[in-house]
């Protein structure tokens, strides 16, 4: 009995559970449910689809940056520039720029003996601070405009001969000397307004031109200076110095060529003055400049 007890308990723990109940059939889709699920699935491929563009149109620019490269950085406005204070730097636009100046001899043409501030000498030899620059803005017209201009925003370059009283004492006077010297002036005026701060104008003195020579007379002699702003030039500061001084090297006397010609004579002719220094009331000391007609 007890081996029909053993038999009929492993039968019984062998055999599978009763089945409660059966399964249930699926519920089928609603038509609301099926157009949710289209609407999810069109609201899914448009939002990848949005993707997929944004990414095409950041690869397809990055490869024109790539293929550009980076822009070509702007020419410098010249090859040479000075360095230090301001002082320094017009003591070495002075060396640098009148060095290269020379007579068919081969001598200097007019060195820069002086580069600073504006001063002067008085007949006894006194030097003398320039407070103002007093500058007929026109020919003839007999000192009824003139515009009073700081001293201290000026630079002032002396160009000397090695002559008698910073004459040229070598060659010929003629036109396409002097066209040679305004063009030394001009360049040093061109540097400095590029490279010293705060400096708005220029005022280089010509070498003295014999204007008249007399047996037993004494000759006429013309003092002039060629005096330039800012705004006279601002066009050629913002052009590369080798597109408006367009020789390779410094022309000697004659060789300046037409394009520069044309250049030079456009910018300095109608800014040459007879200059003379004058004490004002309060005893400061001012540059008194009158238009002439540039040869």
């Amino acid at each position: 009995m007890a081996d029909d007890v053993r038999k009929t308990t492993a039968s019984e723990a062998q055999a599978p559970p009763p089945k409660t109940s059966a399964a249930l059939p699926a519920r089928p889709e609603s038509r609301a449910d099926r157009a949710r699920r289209l609407v999810y699935r069109g609201r899914f491929a448009a939002f990848y689809f949005v993707l997929a563009v944004i990414a095409g149109a950041g690869i397809g620019a990055l490869v024109v940056l790539v293929g550009r490269g980076s822009p070509a950085p702007a020419p410098p406005w010249s090859e040479w520039q000075p360095t230090g204070s301001g002082e320094r730097r017009a003591a070495q636009i002075a060396d640098r720029v009148s060095d290269p100046y020379r007579l068919p001899s081969g001598n200097a043409l007019a060195p820069v003996v002086y580069a600073g501030p504006p001063t002067s000498v008085l007949n006894d030899g006194t030097p003398i601070q320039l407070q103002a620059l007093a500058v007929e803005t026109e020919l003839q017209s007999r000192g009824e405009d003139i515009d009073v201009l700081p001293g201290n925003s000026n630079v002032m370059y002396n160009l000397c001969g090695r002559g008698v009283a910073c004459t040229i004492d070598e060659g010929e006077d003629s036109v396409d000397r002097r066209r040679l010297i305004r063009r030394e002036a001009l360049e040093l005026a061109l540097y400095s307004f590029k490279y010293i701060d705060g400096v708005d104008s220029v005022l280089a003195m010509l070498p003295p031109r014999v204007l008249l020579r007399q047996a037993g007379a004494e000759p006429q002699v013309l003092q002039a200076a060629l005096f330039l702003r800012r705004s006279d030039v601002a066009d050629e500061l913002d052009t590369p110095l080798n597109q408006v001084l367009t020789a390779p090297l410094t022309p000697g006397v004659g060789e300046i060529s037409d394009e520069e010609t044309r250049i030079i004579d456009r910018l300095t002719r109608a800014r040459v003055y007879e200059y003379r220094p004058l004490q004002q009331q309060n005893g400061s000391w001012l540059m008194s400049l009158e238009p002439v007609p540039a040869p």
